[in-house]
């Protein structure tokens, strides 16, 4: 405890130090303003942010400047994760241990994107904790990516599924209020889910549209996907609503966990061409999170290895619900999402050949490197290098409306920037071969994020142990006498 009070002071004091200047010298920039790169490039950063880029290195000076050598390495701007979870549990909603357990465990996902180069995210279905941990990391109190976040999520009656955060409404007018309490607490959108009915959906849309606040989430299955876009809907999840418009109406497709999804197998190309065709109509971005998906594991598969990259980095607290997620997706549905995803990879590049924005987001637990993951699959899917990149850093700003401000590296924007060790418009894998980050104008070099690395790595491992004795003893109460 006394060393993350510590780790706290430390950080206060270095987030807070706006003034500092920085100069990157000699770098490669990747700009993301367009597909190319600017050789022996230097940066000027003050007060957290970007106050000039030069192509002459001494024409980017200040007396007090500290100089960080970019020589043979590439600037771009940071990553983000437009669907991510890092709402901790409030008191009463789980036992005091868990309580305490997840707020540690918050606190070190934040952390971690950092170090992944992730300087953005958007929690989908967040809380108060949120807000809570928001106003810390825009005060310097908490290392973490600059944070956009919902309150719960907004379902029909009954629910699609009970482990989801939501709230159950059937009737619009109790939906209005909760939109309009939502935005008089600070939330920044508002997350829909599938079985909302058209009713319940119109209030929504109508309320939040009235207040100028974003409705993102999953396109409601008895639902027309053109009718919610009409309507306003700002971000599609999980290309949720194609799946249920290349089923049609005869495959008997109901808002339920065996059905959900399951209609991505119903797809021709023609379909696909269609929806995308339609989708660039309306001003919405996509955020297919494929790594979701890919993780699924069908019932002879489960006891394999996992990725041991990737289970290193995990919150610990998604191993508390991975015997729940086999028990709500059965091995038929789970057999039937993973048979969709060639299906799922031609959206993605349907989208993105017609023109239609996309988001990078992951929706799975390993904060930063899911990233890096979902960037991969983008490009296997089809897209350049610079079209998944451009996905994870200009469409996040631009979604927000926010150009300018974040995801490129030009004057006047915030400088949270990625050095990298090589070029990730080559090889998108150069993406995570990070030299080092700046964070709102901070600087975290190469030492300080392998440090940080190992002591979160070493977190997870006891905050895991902690886990399994907690559920040893709950299922000892919890045995018949």
């Amino acid at each position: 405890m006394t060393r993350i009070f510590l780790f706290s002071v430390l950080l206060a004091i270095a987030l807070n130090a706006r003034s500092n200047t920085y100069v990157i010298q000699n770098v490669n920039l990747v700009p993301m303003t367009e597909e190319l790169v600017l050789e022996n490039y230097s940066v000027l950063i003050d007060g957290g942010s970007i106050k000039k880029i030069c192509a002459k290195a001494d024409s980017c000076q200040a007396a007090d400047a500290k100089k960080i050598d970019g020589s043979g390495k590439y600037l771009m701007p940071g990553l983000s994760d437009m669907h991510a979870h890092v709402e901790a549990a409030s008191p009463g909603s789980a036992p005091p241990a868990m309580v305490g357990m997840s707020k540690r465990v918050q606190y070190n996902q934040l952390r971690q994107y950092v170090l992944f180069g992730v300087t953005t995210i958007r929690d989908t279905g967040g809380g108060v904790n949120n807000l809570r941990v928001r106003g810390e990391i825009e005060a310097g109190e908490a290392l973490g990516p600059r944070l956009f976040t919902s309150r719960f999520v907004m379902d029909g009656k009954p629910g699609l599924h009970p482990a989801t955060q939501a709230y159950e409404f059937d009737d619009p007018e109790l939906a209005s209020e909760y939109v309009e309490e939502s935005i008089a607490l600070g939330y920044d959108f508002i997350k829909i889910y599938s079985t909302l009915t058209t009713p319940v959906f119109d209030a929504i849309m109508k309320t939040a549209t009235e207040n100028n606040v974003p409705v993102i989430g999953h396109v409601p299955m008895q639902i027309d996907i053109e009718y919610a876009l009409k309507s306003g809907m700002r971000s599609i999840e999980h290309l949720s609503g194609y799946d249920v418009s290349c089923a049609g109406p005869d495959a008997g497709i109901q808002p339920t966990m065996a059905d959900v999804y399951q209609g991505w197998n119903y797809c021709t190309e023609e379909q696909i061409r269609q929806l995308a065709a339609m989708t660039t109509k309306y001003n919405v971005w996509n955020d297919p999170t494929l790594i979701v998906i890919e993780s699924l594991k069908t019932n002879i598969e489960r006891d394999t290895a996992s990725d041991p990259e990737e289970l290193k980095y995990t919150n610990p607290l998604v191993f508390a619900s991975v015997d729940y997620l086999y028990s709500i997706f059965t091995p038929r549905a789970r057999a039937g999402l993973k048979a969709a995803r060639p299906t799922r990879l031609a959206l993605v590049k349907a989208l993105n050949d017609a023109g239609a924005p996309l988001l990078i987001g992951t929706d799975t637990g390993a904060a930063g490197y899911n990233v890096h993951q979902e960037l991969a699959l983008f490009v296997e899917a089809g897209l350049s290098p610079y079209q998944a990149l451009h996905a994870a850093t200009v469409e996040a700003a631009r979604y927000f409306d926010m150009q300018g401000k974040f995801g490129t590296v030009t004057e006047g924007a915030s400088a949270d920037l990625v050095l990298l060790n090589a070029n990730p418009l080559e090889d998108i894998s150069n993406a995570k071969d990070i030299n080092g980050v700046m964070l709102r104008g901070v600087w975290l070099d190469r030492e300080f994020i392998q440090n940080t690395t190992t002591e979160i790595l070493a977190a997870n491992e006891k905050e895991l142990e902690r886990l399994k004795a907690l559920m040893a003893e709950a299922a000892a109460t919890t045995q018949p006498e």
